[in-house]
C-alpha cells in the first residue's frame, strides 16, 4: 500500500485557529477589563432524551449535554455521567471523569453497570430512570470546580416479544421434509418402541409424527386438520435406544398455505429420553418440556436455535435468500457498476467497521480485497466507543477503483479519531486492492463514534460525494470551515470543483471549497435518484429522524433540537428508528434491479433500530418503502417491505439496489454470538418474484369429474409450471386438466418459475369431490378454514 498522499495546507492551516484564540484570550486577560470569575462551571444541559419522560430502547440510550459553559478561558476536563432507578434512587450506571467525546456524548456501553443490574449490559424493559451529568472545570484546586447535577427523567421501552408459530394443521403436499444443515434427509433408527419427532397443538392434538421405521425412511403420519389452532410444541423421543439427531430442519406448507420451517438443534438422547421445544414465529427453538402440562404457555426467553432467515417479507411477491456470511459487522455495499456474469467475477464489496473491504463473488463467495485499514484498536462497547471506524464505499465506474471512509488516529492525540477518503486500485480485475492513498485528510476535525464520515457515492455529474456527521458537535454544522455536518462535492483526487457553490479561488484551497451542503446532523445514508437527478440523504437526530432531498449550497438548519430536523425534510420520523441507508429502484440502475414497474424510482431505507437489540423491535430492523412523484414530493410511506421476527440480534444497515434485487446486511451474527463483534453476519438478497394464482372452472365437483386449472399468475418472464392437485397427482403444463377419482377435499399448489426465481401459491382445500352418487353439494371441508398467521419470507 502506498503511505497517504500529502494533505491540502487548506485543512492542516486550521489548526492554527485554536493557538490564535487562547493567544486572543490571553490578550484580553492581561489587558483588559478583568471579567467576572464564575465559582463554578454552568450546569449542564441536557440536550437527549430531549424531554423528560421519553421513551428509549433498554438496548441503546444516547446521552447528550451541551458544551461545556465555564468562567473565561476555563476549560473542560472531564464528566461524570450516572443512571438512577426512580424507584431507589439508585445508581444503576455510571460513567466517572469520562473525557474526549464522552464528555458530552456518551452510551451505556461505555460506562458500567452497577448495583441491582452489576453484569447486565442494558437496562430493564418497560422502567422508569433518571439521567445525570455533571462537568469538571480546570479551575484551581483541581478536581474540585464540579458543576451542579442536571438530571433529565426517561422510560424504556417495553421488551422485545418474540410471537409463537400458530398453526391448526399441516398440508400433505407439498410433502413434508426433515434435513440436516447440508440439505440431507433425517431418518430416525428402528426401535420397539420407535424414536418420534411429534408436532403438536397442546390441548388439541398432533400436527405431524416423523416415526423410525426400517432405518432407511420414516413413517409419517399427517393427521386431519386440528379443530383449533395454537402454538406449535415440538418433542423428540429416543425409543429402546440413545437418539443423537444433528441440527436440522421442517419443512412443509400449513393448513393455510403458507410455507414454513422449523429449526431444531442438535439432540442427543439416552434411551426412553426426551427432549421438548417451543416453536417462534421465524422458526426457532426454545426450551420447553417434553410433554406440557394442559393449558401451557410457550416461554420465549433463550432460543436455541434460529432460522437462517429470520426475516418476514411484507408485500406480495417478494423473496429473501441469505447471498453471502462469515462478514463482522458489514456496515456498507457497493456493487461493481459492470460486473462479469462468471460465478468468480466481483460483483460487489463490503465495508466491515473494523477496517476490513471484503470482496463478493457473483457466487457468493467472500475474499479479503483490503485489510488492515485503521491505524488504532477500534474495539469497544455497543452502544458506543465501539462503533467507528470504516464506513463508506463506492465503485468508480471507468477504473474501476475503490473509494471508501474511514475515521484515524493522529498521534499524540489518542481520545479523538479524524476522518479520511481512501482510494484502492486493483490490478487484478477488482478481486484484491494494489495500491491505497488516502484523497482527503482533516487532522483538525475530531469525530465520535457514530456521528463521523459515511457514506459515499459518485453523482451523474462524475463526482464524488462525502458524508460526514457533526462529530458531536452542533456548531461545527453551521461551520462553513468545518467538514463536519456536511455533504462534500470533491473530485476524485480530492481537489475541488470549481463549480462548488461556496468555491473561492481567491483563498487557495480550503474545507469551504469542497462543501455541496451543510447544517447536518449525521448523515448517514445518501443516494442518487435518477427520475428527479437530486441526491437524498437519511439523517439521525436525537429522537426525530429526517429523509430529504439534498440541494447545492442549502443549510440544512441543524441547531441541536428535535425541530430543525424538520427543515427541508421530505419526511420525519416522529420517532427515531435510526434510518442508515437508502436506495432506489430505478431504470438506471441494472435495469431496475427486476423489481416491477411500479416499484420504479421510489426509495427503500433500512431502518437499525436500537444498537444490539435483542429480538423484534417495535422502532428499526425493517427495510421501508417511500412512493415519490416524479418531481420528489411524497406519495405515501413509510411503507414496511421487510422485517424482522426472530430473536436474535440482527438488524440492517447496509442496502443496495443490485441487478437482480435489493441486497442487505444484518450488521450482527444472529444467534449464539458471544459480542456484537463476532464474525458471522450476512448479506441477503430480496428478489422479485411475482405472485402466482389460479383458478378452476369448478371447485365442487363428482368424482371422475376432470378440472380444468387456469394459471393467472403475474410472474416475471415465467418459464416453468408445476402443479400439484393434492391426490398425489401432479403437472408440469400451463393450464392442466386434471380428473379427479376419489371423494374428498384437496388442496392445490401452483409453482411458477420466472427470472426472479419460484413463486408458489397453494389454496387450501380448493377441490371439494363428492362421491358420483350423491347430489352435487359443497361438503364441510376436512381440513380447517384458513386462518390469519404472521407471514414467512
Amino acid at each position: 500500500m502506498t503511505p497517504h498522499a500529502p494533505v491540502p495546507r487548506a485543512f492542516r492551516r486550521s489548526s492554527l485557529r485554536f493557538p490564535l484564540l487562547a493567544l486572543g484570550l490571553a490578550l484580553v486577560g492581561s489587558f483588559g477589563p478583568a471579567a467576572p470569575m464564575q465559582a463554578i462551571p454552568a450546569t449542564p444541559v441536557i440536550t437527549e432524551p430531549a424531554f423528560d419522560n421519553q421513551r428509549i430502547s433498554a438496548f441503546d440510550v444516547h446521552m447528550v449535554a451541551a458544551p461545556f459553559v465555564g468562567a473565561p478561558g476555563e476549560s473542560h476536563v472531564c464528566s461524570d455521567w450516572e443512571i438512577q432507578d426512580t424507584l431507589t434512587s439508585q445508581a444503576v450506571w455510571t460513567a466517572s471523569c469520562v473525557t474526549g467525546t464522552l464528555k458530552v456524548h456518551i452510551h451505556l456501553g461505555d460506562g458500567q453497570f452497577a448495583g441491582a443490574l452489576a453484569g447486565h449490559h442494558e437496562l430493564n424493559a418497560g422502567a422508569a430512570y433518571k439521567l445525570r451529568v455533571r462537568f469538571l472545570g480546570d479551575a484551581d484546586p483541581p478536581g474540585t470546580d464540579w458543576s451542579d447535577w442536571a438530571a433529565r427523567l426517561f422510560m424504556t421501552s417495553p421488551a422485545s416479544v418474540v410471537q409463537p408459530l400458530v398453526l391448526s394443521d399441516v398440508s400433505v403436499i407439498p410433502t413434508p421434509r426433515w434435513q440436516d444443515e447440508l440439505g440431507g434427509d433425517v431418518v430416525l433408527p428402528a426401535g420397539d418402541p420407535a424414536p418420534t419427532l411429534v408436532l403438536e397443538i397442546v390441548d388439541a392434538g398432533v400436527l405431524l409424527e416423523l416415526a423410525g421405521s426400517d432405518g432407511a425412511t420414516n413413517r409419517v403420519e399427517n393427521p386431519p386438520a386440528l379443530a383449533a389452532h395454537g402454538p406449535v410444541h415440538v418433542s423428540c423421543t429416543a425409543g429402546s435406544a440413545s437418539l443423537s439427531l444433528p441440527a436440522s430442519r421442517v419443512t412443509f406448507t400449513d393448513g393455510s398455505g403458507q410455507d414454513r420451517e422449523l429449526d431444531l438443534p442438535s439432540i442427543t438422547l439416552a434411551p426412553g429420553g426426551a427432549i421438548g421445544f417451543w416453536i417462534g414465529v421465524s422458526g426457532g427453538a426454545f426450551p420447553g418440556n417434553a410433554v406440557e402440562a394442559p393449558g401451557a404457555a410457550p416461554v420465549f426467553a433463550t432460543p436455541v436455535s434460529a432460522s437462517p432467515i429470520p426475516w418476514a417479507v411484507l408485500q406480495p411477491g417478494y423473496k429473501i435468500d441469505r447471498f453471502a456470511t462469515n462478514f463482522q459487522l458489514p456496515v456498507n455495499v457497493a456493487f461493481v457498476p459492470n460486473p462479469g456474469t462468471g460465478p468468480d467475477d466481483p460483483f460487489f464489496y463490503v465495508t466491515e467497521l473494523y477496517g476490513t473491504i471484503q470482496m463478493v463473488t457473483r457466487s457468493g463467495h467472500v475474499s479479503e480485497y483490503a485489510t488492515g485499514l485503521l491505524n488504532f484498536n477500534p474495539t469497544g462497547n455497543f452502544p458506543g466507543s465501539g462503533e467507528m471506524g470504516l464506513t463508506g464505499i463506492v465503485v468508480e465506474p471507468l477504473s474501476g477503483d475503490v473509494f471508501a471512509s474511514a475515521v484515524e488516529e493522529i498521534p499524540p492525540e489518542v481520545n479523538n479519531h479524524f476522518p479520511r477518503v481512501m482510494r484502492f486500485h486493483s490490478t487484478d480485475g477488482g478481486r484484491t486492492a494494489a495500491s491505497q492513498t488516502t484523497i482527503l485528510d482533516f487532522p483538525t476535525e475530531p469525530m465520535g463514534p457514530s456521528h463521523q464520515i459515511s457514506n459515499l457515492s459518485i453523482g451523474p455529474d462524475g463526482k464524488l460525494y462525502v458524508h460526514l456527521g457533526d462529530g458531536l458537535s452542533t456548531a461545527t454544522a453551521q461551520d462553513l470551515t468545518s467538514a463536519r455536518g456536511k455533504i462534500l462535492r470533491v473530485n476524485f483526487d480530492g481537489s475541488a470543483p470549481s463549480d462548488n457553490s461556496f468555491y473561492d479561488a481567491s483563498d487557495g484551497l480550503t474545507v469551504t471549497d469542497l462543501v455541496y451542503a451543510y447544517g447536518f446532523r449525521n448523515p448517514f445514508g445518501g443516494a442518487w435518484r435518477e427520475a428527479d437527478g437530486a441526491h437524498w440523504e437519511v439523517e439521525n437526530g436525537p429522537s426525530q429522524d429526517r429523509l430529504a432531498k439534498v440541494v447545492a449550497g442549502r443549510n440544512y438548519r441543524w441547531d441541536g433540537s428535535d425541530a430543525s430536523m424538520h427543515n427541508f425534510a421530505t419526511y420525519v420520523w416522529p420517532v427515531s428508528p435510526a434510518p442508515v441507508n437508502i436506495a432506489f429502484t430505478q431504470p438506471g440502475t441494472f435495469g431496475g434491479s427486476h423489481f416491477p414497474a411500479e416499484k420504479m424510482d421510489q426509495a427503500f431505507v433500512s431502518e437499525s433500530g436500537p444498537t444490539y437489540g435483542n429480538g423484534p423491535q417495535p422502532l428499526g430492523k425493517r427495510i421501508s418503502e417511500f412512493v415519490f412523484d416524479a418531481g420528489g414530493a411524497l406519495v405515501s410511506g413509510p411503507l414496511p417491505l421487510i422485517e424482522y421476527f426472530g430473536a436474535g440480534r440482527a438488524t440492517v444497515t447496509a442496502l443496495a439496489a443490485g441487478p437482480d434485487g435489493l441486497y442487505f446486511a444484518d450488521l450482527y451474527k444472529d444467534f449464539g454470538a458471544a459480542t456484537p463483534i463476532d464474525r458471522g453476519a450476512n448479506v441477503f438478497r430480496i428478489r422479485y418474484t411475482g405472485v402466482a394464482d389460479f383458478s378452476a372452472d369448478g371447485t365442487a365437483v363428482v368424482a371422475g369429474s376432470s378440472v380444468a386449472f387456469q394459471d393467472l399468475s403475474q410472474v416475471p418472464s415465467p418459464a416453468a409450471w408445476h402443479w400439484e392437485f393434492g391426490d398425489g397427482a401432479a403437472s408440469d403444463e400451463h393450464n392442466p386438466v386434471h380428473a379427479y377419482l376419489v371423494a374428498g377435499t384437496y388442496d392445490v399448489r401452483l409453482t411458477v418459475t420466472g427470472e426472479g426465481g419460484e413463486a408458489p401459491r397453494q389454496k387450501a382445500a380448493f377441490i371439494m369431490v363428492q362421491p358420483a352418487s350423491r347430489a352435487l353439494e359443497r361438503p364441510q371441508s376436512s381440513r380447517s378454514a384458513p386462518h390469519p398467521v404472521p407471514p414467512r419470507p
